[in-house]
């Protein structure tokens, strides 16, 4: 084999693999906050009921207001003390711009999309653009001291 057939064929699966770890590490839904995630183990997504997207143990997590848990592709924040449902709310964690993941901003108390400046209200309202709509929204159901998202 000569020396050009040899780096054309390299450079093809050099490529390739390329290409395939940057789509791997653009596909990932990471959370880019700023500490402020309480988030971690005892989040299950999933479930035996076949919509529930997140699971919080509400004895361990979301303790005080403004905790936030960002897992599993949701944002749930709580607002209010009390674990009635009002208390909580639960959005997709993809700013509906482009996808990128959106985080809580205690200090201003509202939801901000690293990637063009887009804020959302606490009600997942567009506050500032480019984003042209508001956060989507879940549905928040708690049964004794566990919340569940669907």
């Amino acid at each position: 084999m000569e020396r050009k057939e040899f780096l054309s064929k390299i450079s093809g699966g050099l490529a390739f693999t390329c290409v395939a770890c940057m789509m791997a590490a653009c596909s990932k839904d990471e959370n880019t906050g700023t500490g402020n995630n309480t988030g971690g183990g005892g989040n299950t997504g999933g479930g035996g009921t076949g919509n529930t997207l997140l699971t919080i143990n509400l004895t361990t997590q979301l303790l005080a207001v403004n905790d936030f848990v960002s897992d599993q592709g949701i944002i749930v924040v709580r607002k209010a003390s009390g674990n009635a449902v009002s208390s909580f709310v639960a959005f997709v964690n993809a700013c509906p711009h482009q996808g990128v993941a959106v985080t809580f901003r205690k200090g201003s108390n509202d939801f901000y999309c690293s990637a063009h400046g887009s804020t959302f209200s606490i009600s997942g309202a567009v506050t500032v653009s480019p984003a042209t709509s508001g956060l989507s929204a879940r549905t928040v159901e708690i049964s004794g001291t566990t919340l569940t998202v669907k």
